[in-house]
């Protein structure tokens, strides 16, 4: 069996060197505590690697996906899935020697009840090879939250575009608001405006309307005393 060639081969090496861990069938090289099948402390030389790469740190890529072959010019040529798909709660926070993170993929797909948390002053940009002509791709099932200070367009220099709307309990704009279509109000309770709200259309309420004190041309009203409409308008 492999494991005791391994063995064989370690009774007659160093223990510094190379050692077999039986137990958890570890093998270690330069360490004595190996923590994975194979530990390493030094430098591995291949004529070539194969095999999952996305753990590897200081590897030097050309960030533009998964190449489509091994040779033949294929190796070159890569591609993107357009939707990435954030499966567990993370945050994206850069090193301090930039604040902007980026990914290739077009889209951006977060698990329900997970997140995807932008740090305090960092930037995430999707698309960043700007590939995308499609727009967003239909996707079953509920989602879950991208948790970020600010939400810029692509460019960053102006609002996001929302195609098809926006659904939220509640909300607080410190800027301007401005409207293109119609606001339907469902259930209102209580409308809190620092200026003036303006009703193109006239107000209609249905109870008692209660000011500190009131303006404008009130010949209409009635219930007033005449006394006090001679007063009030001549």
């Amino acid at each position: 069996m492999a494991i005791s060639n391994a063995v064989s081969l370690a009774n007659l090496s160093s223990k510094d060197t190379f050692v077999v861990d039986s137990q958890n069938d570890r093998v270690g090289i330069a360490t004595t505590t190996p923590t994975e099948a194979l530990t390493v402390v030094g430098v591995v030389s291949a004529t070539s690697f194969f095999g999952d790469g996305s753990n590897l740190e200081g590897v030097a890529s050309a960030g533009l996906g998964t190449a489509l072959g091994e040779s033949g010019g294929l190796d070159v040529i890569y591609y993107t899935d357009k939707v990435l798909t954030i499966s567990d709660t993370i945050t994206v926070d850069p090193p301090a020697t930039t604040n902007i993170a980026y990914t290739q993929y077009s889209e951006i797909a977060v698990d329900e009840n997970k997140d995807l948390i932008v740090a305090d002053g960092d930037d995430l940009v999707p698309d960043i090879l700007g590939l995308s002509t499609e727009g967003v791709t239909p996707l079953v099932g509920a989602g879950g939250r991208v948790r970020a200070d600010n939400f810029t367009n692509k460019a960053g220099n102006g609002a996001p575009n929302f195609p098809s709307g926006l659904t939220g309990t509640t909300g607080t704009f410190t800027g301007n608001v401005s409207v293109g279509g119609t606001i339907t109000y469902e259930d209102v309770t209580n409308v809190d405006s620092v200026g003036v709200i303006t009703a193109r259309s006239g107000i209609v309420v249905t109870g008692v309307v209660t000011a500190t004190s009131f303006a404008g041309d009130g010949s209409n009203l009635s219930g007033i005393d005449g006394t006090l409409d001679t007063w009030l308008y001549g």
